[in-house]
């Protein structure tokens, strides 16, 4: 493969810290894995892959890294099949440390256990039973603290819970938990955080941290209004500007100019409170042109605004007046530290009884091996690496991290104390990419890498001639798109991406280089048809309310301000489509287009170097949330013939077959339970109907509907209606009684099968799927079993803990990889993964902003946000800290929207297209993204639409609908929502008039005679070769063993267990010719025959049967090469290899006796293979195909007619110009004259098939008994 330079600097730098900042489809993991190669391959003295830590993100990623590297190894083997040093690569690959950094922690843990005092038969609990077990600690801990009584948990409980619920309060200290232990040491960000309410004076509120961040942001957004007004001014000062305005801008900016000037909370609050504006000029002036006249008045507005925001959001209270509320809430605060505090140590004294750990006790439990706090001689303490930290440091030569900007600081500290660097010999190699952080949601902290990036340098040498020891890398060629892709996705980010929101300045250094991977120069020479069909821009596609406007020419118009706000989740009751379906609708036709046979487009195949029209698996929609809208697009696209699959990852609870068996569960523990009663009654399980219900309501009206079911039951005259209630009680009182005793997945599958409900959903539309979300729930019950809560009624209340807290399992997945269906999937799940076309839809929906209007907001670096609430005035107040975080959140956030959106549009190999839905026309417009106008931002359609109109100098319209914009390799598209309705009601109006049609029909009236008498003549045909029209074309050797020819391991008995032979008897037959070869390893001079017993007696379900077993050997023996197999050491070095190649697995070579296998390697005919393999002429497995008369094959038979027999050889070999044919057996017989009998006949159609396809002789047929050891030769 050929590296660019910047790819090879990464491939070859070693014995430094690496930061390597690798854009999207830059090849990062290509280059990675080659940096591997080259450490454990090549130098001097190349290291032990062991000896690396390579830390990835995910499972699936750290299997695929260790693929990629066991394949690398591989191919470097075939090149240099003896090199020593590679081949022990292979046997080290397994235990290599490729892994995530939990699996690293729980490695530590298991090792060093000792040394934090935890018992080592610990085991990792289930996400959903630590969910249950929080709940449980949590609910206990308020029951002590209500029994207690304090006045200030009273206050607390009363201040910030909802309608007498717990909920709130038990959200908002697990929140707080949460964040806690993403930092390294949890007490101490508690207690850090509880510190920030030690405000005793005005100069206390001013040295704090989030006022700190409010004063900076104030002056960020100060400066901003400060350069509208310089815009302004700049405008009135040219010729044929409003010069008349400048005055009342003046003033403007010497208001700027003295808030500018301050940097205390007190000034700022005095100066707002003062601010005034003057009128600007009525006064008339020739020669101004209009729209610069109201360009000026549009920028005083946006300044005159900013300031009044900035003058209600922060200075609505005068200093005194805002610290005495920090001091009123001060107490209350208290509170819910202790409370989190309390169940902090409430749930580890719980985890610990049951000895289990869960994913945050992983990582801190291995910090705490890893780490100890020091003093130094000043009495202050310090964190240094613990001996056992010192001891990884030692073994590891360099420790590699994937993903390093979704790190976090318990991470860093983890992976800092293990590397070299306190010694001086920095080994850190990072690649990420800070513009891809998307998981803040887990706390990740892309700061982490941001601070590396800016100082690390990108020299070799620092100013003073040293080695630069900390480096950084920047690969930014992309080696996944198109160029107009990467021209677009620059396009926007450039404008949008900033390093006050997004982290970083979105220049040319961060801008994606084309990395030419579509070989323009190649596709320039095909042919026209083709070119016109390849993707030509970048498309927004828009569904509005409007009708299209018929306009030659819209000129470029600025955002104008508006106090409207649309929430596009607010669909109209009344509506039969929902502006879901409408934008879905929308897509579906478009994806007509781009995969229309004949005038659709066309995508490159980058293997068959060609290109073929793009087809639905080439297509991904990506959401940036998968709920309420994934459904919707489903049954969308399905309606209009597009096969469709959502990889949702939520909405298990909601399936039908999910919500039936839980409410059967429900009752079988308590059937006083109404909901669920009625919905098990309504549903197919018993079948009753509405009437049927309301008869049975009406035996007790006061009851339960359980008791006027016993009522009916006794009382009740309808015959059928009595009959299904008291089966269907009788059933349930029989599965109530097996509750006590019955595992609770057993009581799931009677209850399926005895209802036949699991056959009722397997018939639905969709049954596979429905089906494995049935499976899914079993195994969540056996998974449930094996954990410390037991019975039916935890089960469930295990499984309504999973659905309020949303731990939601995700619809069984039945769609595979080549399926041609579209796929659509979160934008979160789609990092690291391409597309020829992608399609982001929902631009559009607003950005969730749920985590900012609580009454406690929460910031990782500025803690508690709280609300006061003064329950005697009934008033709330929101604190100067709850401002502040609110607005850093609502910073990071759009932050992370940007990051999310960049991976989204970053997907696209060849096509990008983006949908959403447009409230006016008049959004069509451009806009400056200034800082404050980025904020303003609810959508990605906010920033996308007027970032596309800004590169857009003259948007060109076409006159006919859909409203067509078009720039230079972008289009934007407005489809009219009554378009849309009118193909959508042409449509339905088609399938009634054809249901209608075939409804009256009448099946006894004949339409056309002639077609009725053709009909009938071709049901009577008589075929007159029906005699020869039985027999076979082709036949398998599998198929002649079953018509008695012969027989093969398939049918030689799996009657017994795996069991040893009496060797010694069978090999004492003079009259076989039989040639012993190399003892095994294991078996001795004394071994006895031992009793077996029979499967169906032992009743063991996990034996691997004779033909799976004869399968793997053949397997085994058809990779092995030979030449690798001289001792048994090198034997089992060449099993790895196989195994680390993915040829076979592991488990599958446990199932084997090795002993056999390696004994033929050391047979005579083994040795005469490798000689024939050395020339050249050793056949593996090879196929035939050869004729031969129907009457030879089958006795019943006197046709002519030839049939052609098929059949795989095992191995053949050329001696001296003859051929060797040779067949492994695996059969157990109790001797070697049932070997041949069996098999003499299917090895003379072998031999006949070999002299009739090659015109040589076969001088032997041999078959190797692998139980025997033993070679049986044939005679012909």
């Amino acid at each position: 493969m050929s590296w660019t330079k910047a790819q090879q600097k990464v491939i070859d730098t070693r014995n430094k810290n690496l930061l390597v900042s690798a854009a999207a489809g830059s090849g990062k993991t290509a280059v990675l894995v080659e940096r591997i190669i080259t450490m454990i391959s090549e130098g001097e003295h190349p290291l032990d892959i062991d000896h690396l830590l390579v830390v990835t993100f995910t499972n699936a990623a750290a299997a695929e890294m260790r693929d990629r590297i066991g394949k690398a190894i591989e191919a470097k083997l075939l090149l240099d099949p003896d090199n020593r040093h590679l081949q022990k690569q292979v046997s080290l690959l397994q235990s290599a440390q490729i892994t995530t950094i939990h699996s690293f922690c729980l490695n530590v843990i298991r090792n060093y256990f000792h040394h934090i005092d935890l018992d080592p038969t610990f085991k990792i609990a289930e996400e959903s039973e630590i969910t249950l077990m929080k709940s449980d600690v949590i609910s206990e801990l308020l029951e002590q603290w209500y029994e207690e009584g304090s006045e200030e948990f009273h206050t607390f409980v009363e201040s910030y819970s909802y309608s007498k619920s717990d909920a709130p309060i038990e959200d908002i200290i697990l929140q707080l938990y949460h964040f806690s232990m993403s930092d390294p040491w949890p007490e101490k960000w508690i207690a850090q955080k509880r510190n920030l309410f030690e405000i005793d004076t005005l100069q206390d509120m001013n040295q704090s941290p989030w006022m700190k961040e409010l004063l900076s942001y104030v002056r960020v957004v100060l400066e901003d209004l400060r350069n509208k007004n310089a815009e302004a001014l700049m405008l009135c000062h040219e010729a044929d500007g409003p010069s008349a305005y400048e005055s009342a801008l003046l003033s403007d900016r010497n208001m700027l100019d003295l808030l500018l000037g301050v940097d205390t909370y007190e000034a700022y609050s005095r100066l707002f409170s003062e601010i005034s504006y003057e009128r600007l000029s009525t006064k008339k002036e020739e020669g101004v042109i209009a729209w610069k006249k109201e360009r000026v008045k549009e920028l005083r507005e946006q300044v005159k605004k900013g300031m009044k925001d900035l003058a209600t959001q922060f200075f609505y209270q005068t200093p005194e007046e805002m610290h005495k509320d920090l001091q009123n809430v001060k107490k209350v605060m208290q509170v819910l530290f202790d409370l989190t505090l309390e169940f902090m140590s409430a749930f580890a004294k719980k985890k610990e009884e049951k000895n289990l750990i869960d994913f945050n006790d992983i990582e801190h439990f291995a910090l705490k091996i890893l780490v100890k706090e020091q003093q130094d001689q000043n009495q202050k303490l310090h964190i240094v690496p613990s001996q056992a930290a010192m001891e990884l440091s030692e073994w590891f030569d360099e420790i590699l991290i994937d993903e390093y900007q979704d790190s976090n600081m318990v991470q860093e500290t983890i992976l800092q104390s293990i590397s070299k660097e306190r010694m001086g010999k920095p080994n850190r190699f990072m690649v990420g990419d800070v513009k891809q952080s998307i998981y803040k949601f887990r706390l990740a902290m892309p700061e982490i890498f941001m601070e590396k990036f800016a100082t690390y340098s990108d020299e070799d040498v620092t100013g003073d001639g040293q080695i630069n020891h900390y480096q950084r890398i920047d690969l930014d060629r992309n080696f996944r798109s198109r160029k107009i892709v990467l021209d677009y996705v620059n396009h926007i980010f450039e404008q949008i991406m900033q390093k006050s929101i997004g982290g970083i300045t979105y220049d040319e250094a961060a801008a994606l280089k084309y990395g030419e991977l579509f070989e323009e120069t190649l596709e320039e020479k095909v042919d026209d048809w083709i070119k016109g069909r390849l993707a030509q821009e970048t498309e927004l596609l828009l569904v509005t309310e409007e009708e299209a406007k018929q306009q030659e020419d819209i000129q470029r118009t600025e955002e104008m301000d508006s106090d409207s706000e649309w929430n596009e989740e607010e669909e109209e009751e009344e509506a039969v489509y929902s502006k879901k379906e409408l934008e879905a609708r929308a897509i579906a036709k478009r994806i007509k287009e781009l995969t229309d046979p004949r005038n659709g487009m066309m995508v490159f195949d980058h293997k068959a170097k060609a290109h073929r029209p793009a087809s639905y698996r080439d297509i991904v929609i990506l959401l940036r949330s998968m709920t309420g809208w994934s459904e919707v697009f489903v049954n969308t696209l399905m309606q209009e013939g597009i096969p469709a699959y959502a990889d949702t990852g939520t909405g298990y609870f909601q399936t039908l077959e999910i919500m039936t068996i839980l409410n059967m569960l429900r009752i079988i523990d308590n059937p006083r339970q109404d909901i669920p009663f009625v919905g098990v009654l309504y549903s197919p399980i018993v079948g009753l109907t509405t009437t049927e219900l309301a008869i049975i309501r009406a035996a007790d009206r006061n009851g339960t509907m359980y008791n006027a079911a016993l009522s009916y039951v006794k009382e009740g005259s309808d015959v059928a209606l009595l009959h299904k209630l008291t089966q269907f009680l009788d059933q349930l009182e029989e599965y109530r009684s097996m509750v006590n005793y019955k595992p609770i997945h057993e009581l799931l599958q009677l209850v399926l099968e005895q209802t036949g409900y699991i056959y009722y959903i397997s018939a639905l539309p969709g049954g596979e799927r429905r089906r494995a979300n049935i499976d899914m729930l079993i195994s969540q019950a056996v998974r449930f079993e094996k954990g410390s809560y037991s019975g039916l009624f935890h089960f469930i209340r295990y499984i309504e803990k999973l659905h309020k807290y949303e731990v939601d399992f995700g619809e069984a997945t039945t769609a595979g990889e080549q399926d041609d269906t579209v796929r659509i999937m979160s934008i979160h799940k789609s990092k690291g993964l391409e597309f020829p076309i992608v399609i982001v839809a929902g631009m559009s929906k607003q950005f969730n902003t749920q985590d900012i209007r609580s009454k406690i907001v929460l910031h990782n670096e500025y803690g508690v946000g709280p609300d006061y609430i003064d329950s005697e005035r009934r008033t709330k107040i929101a604190t100067l800290p709850k401002k502040v975080i609110q607005k850093k959140v609502q910073i990071e956030n759009l932050g992370e929207e940007l990051r999310v959106l960049y991976v989204a549009m970053t997907r696209a190999k060849e096509k990008l297209i983006m949908t959403g839905y447009l409230k006016s026309m008049e959004e069509i417009k451009g806009k400056e993204f200034t800082f404050f106008e980025l904020l303003a931002a609810k959508s990605y359609l906010d920033l996308v639409l007027p970032a596309m109109v800004n590169r857009m100098d003259t948007l060109q319209v076409d006159r006919e609908e859909p409203f067509i914009i078009k720039g230079q390799d972008m289009l934007i598209t407005v489809l009219p929502k009554s378009q849309l309705l009118k193909e959508e009601i042409a449509r339905q109006l088609f399938i009634h008039r054809d249901r209608e049609e075939l409804m009256n029909i009448n099946p006894e009236e004949v339409y056309e005679e002639e077609f009725r008498k053709e009909i009938r003549k071709r049901l009577e045909f008589t075929y007159p070769y029906q005699k020869e029209a039985g027999l076979k074309v082709k036949m398998t050797v599998s198929e002649l063993k079953k018509l008695g020819q012969f027989m093969d391991e398939e049918q030689s008995v799996n009657l017994y267990q795996d069991h040893k032979l009496p060797m010694k008897e069978m090999t004492q037959d003079k009259s076989i010719h039989t040639e012993k070869t190399v003892p095994s390893n294991t078996e001795t001079e004394n071994e006895e025959f031992e009793a077996t017993v029979p499967n169906f007696i032992s009743q063991n379900t996990s034996v691997v049967t004779g033909t799976d077993r004869g399968t793997l050997y053949h397997k085994v023996l058809e990779l092995i090469d030979l030449r690798r197999t001289n001792s048994w050491e090198d034997f089992n070095i060449e099993l790895q290899r196989l195994v680390q190649a993915g040829k076979i697995q592991d488990k599958d070579i446990r199932q084997l006796k090795l002993d056999n296998i390696y004994r033929f390697t050391q047979s005579s005919v083994a040795s005469r293979m490798r000689t024939a393999q050395k020339d050249g002429k050793l056949y593996k497995e090879k196929q035939f195909v050869f004729g031969i008369k129907a009457a030879e094959v089958i006795p019943s038979s006197d046709s002519e007619e030839l049939i052609l027999i098929q059949g795989i050889i095992d191995v053949f070999f050329e001696e001296e110009g003859e051929l060797v044919l040779l067949d492994y057996k695996s059969d157990l017989v109790r001797n070697p004259e049932e070997l041949i009998s069996r098999y003499k006949v299917q090895l003379e159609y072998y031999k006949r098939a070999l002299e009739q396809m090659l015109m040589k002789r076969v001088k032997e047929m041999i078959i190797y008994s692998l139980p025997f050891g033993s070679e049986i030769r044939i005679d012909s």
